[in-house]
């Protein structure tokens, strides 16, 4: 063979084997990222947001730990929400593990949940958002920086569900709050072999006195907290999908035991008012249930007295809405009031129960086809 044609295959070679070498360096087994359930955008103070979770897996052979998180538009890739180490903390959630231990580090084969809630530049425009994830991959001493963009995601234009009033009058306390790390927005239950959110959007609704009381004198009676026996509403028109109603209940709240998890509702009704969408009552008064499964019901009728059943800390009202007829067996959705009067609100909870809200600037805000605020206080208009 001629030198000149050795020389080339040589060449062409050590290129193919530069190349293969070059490519297996560049590529390496990281984390796998992806949005399980993606609702409608729902309006809070007058901004339209988005509520859901980012699921990470290492399927790296070392350890990492996270440093920030950028959602972007994919059209333009401008930064429609970012969160930076600090902050991403009290986001991230490492499944199966104490809240003592580091939830920044996923150790090989870890899973992880990011709870994201953040407000949009405009609802409804059908928007597609990526996520860009930072972490540093750790290899004995060795820390190696990445980024990882994917998990796209589509806002869908759609509203979320309008619904009327769940109680009359008030003042009513809404009590919420995403960040809380076992709050409703951040438990999940597993229900025939898959983890949902049931109480995403849930809103627990305490009644208050016009100085901001729960109760009148003795607090442990259940009977003088202002909201224990109020009238339940039927907030659509639909059919009543499944109740409890033979739950006991304390008369105290010091005598108060704690139910197992799959008895966490207490009485309840379930009303379905669409496909794939039912409202649920829970932690109902024993024996005040007035509908059976299958009556239909209209909007605003008395289904139920509010009580002290389930896992509870006292009467109050939960109401959220899912896609199936299940408790805990059910995405959370979306949902938005007619109309309601905002009097005010709880920024330190701490404070709640003891004395009057923070009020609203002017003196009540009529608000309309709103989601109320985290621990606002508001009035219903009947």
């Amino acid at each position: 063979m001629p030198a000149k044609i050795k020389y080339t295959l040589c060449i062409i070679f050590w290129l193919i084997s530069t190349f293969e070498k070059s490519y297996a360096q560049q590529y390496q087994t990281t984390v796998d990222i992806h949005v399980p359930f993606v609702s409608a955008p729902t309006v809070i103070n007058g901004k339209p947001g988005i509520y859901y979770e980012l699921y990470i897996t290492n399927f790296a052979k070392d350890s990492l730990r996270l440093r920030s998180l950028k959602v972007l538009n994919s059209t333009d890739s401008s930064a429609t929400f970012n969160v930076d180490e600090i902050h991403l903390k009290g986001r991230m959630r490492r499944v199966g593990v104490s809240s003592k231990e580091d939830n920044m580090i996923l150790p090989p084969g870890s899973f992880g949940v990011i709870y994201l809630e953040f407000n949009l530049p405009f609802s409804n425009t059908g928007m597609h958002l990526v996520h860009q994830l930072g972490f540093d991959l750790f290899n004995g001493n060795k820390k190696t920086p990445v980024l990882v963009k994917g998990a796209l995601i589509e806002i869908l234009p759609k509203a979320p569900l309008i619904i009327g009033s769940p109680l009359h009058g008030g003042p009513w306390a809404a009590i919420y709050e995403p960040s809380w790390s076992t709050g409703h927005r951040r438990v999940f239950y597993t229900v025939n072999g898959t983890a949902r959110l049931p109480g995403r959007f849930a809103i627990d609704f305490i009644k208050l006195d016009n100085n901001g009381r729960y109760a009148a004198n003795n607090e442990d009676s259940i009977r003088n907290r202002h909201g224990y026996g109020n009238d339940v509403l039927a907030v659509c028109d639909g059919v009543i999908a499944s109740v409890k109603n033979d739950f006991p209940e304390s008369e105290t709240i010091s005598s108060y035991k704690s139910p197992s998890p799959e008895n966490a509702t207490g009485n309840y009704i379930s009303i379905k008012i669409g496909t794939n969408q039912f409202v649920f009552y829970e932690h109902l008064k024993p024996g005040s249930i007035k509908v059976k499964p299958g009556q239909k019901v209209k909007k605003g009728e008395v289904i139920a007295s509010l009580g002290f059943t389930g896992q509870t800390t006292g009467p109050h009202l939960h109401l959220h809405i899912a896609t199936e007829n299940s408790p805990l067996g059910a995405e959370g959705l979306p949902f938005e009031f007619e109309h309601f009067k905002l009097l005010g609100s709880y920024p330190d909870l701490n404070t709640f129960g003891k004395k009057l809200w923070i009020p609203v600037k002017s003196a009540q805000a009529s608000i309309t086809q709103e989601r109320p605020g985290p621990n606002s206080v508001i009035a219903f208009d009947n």
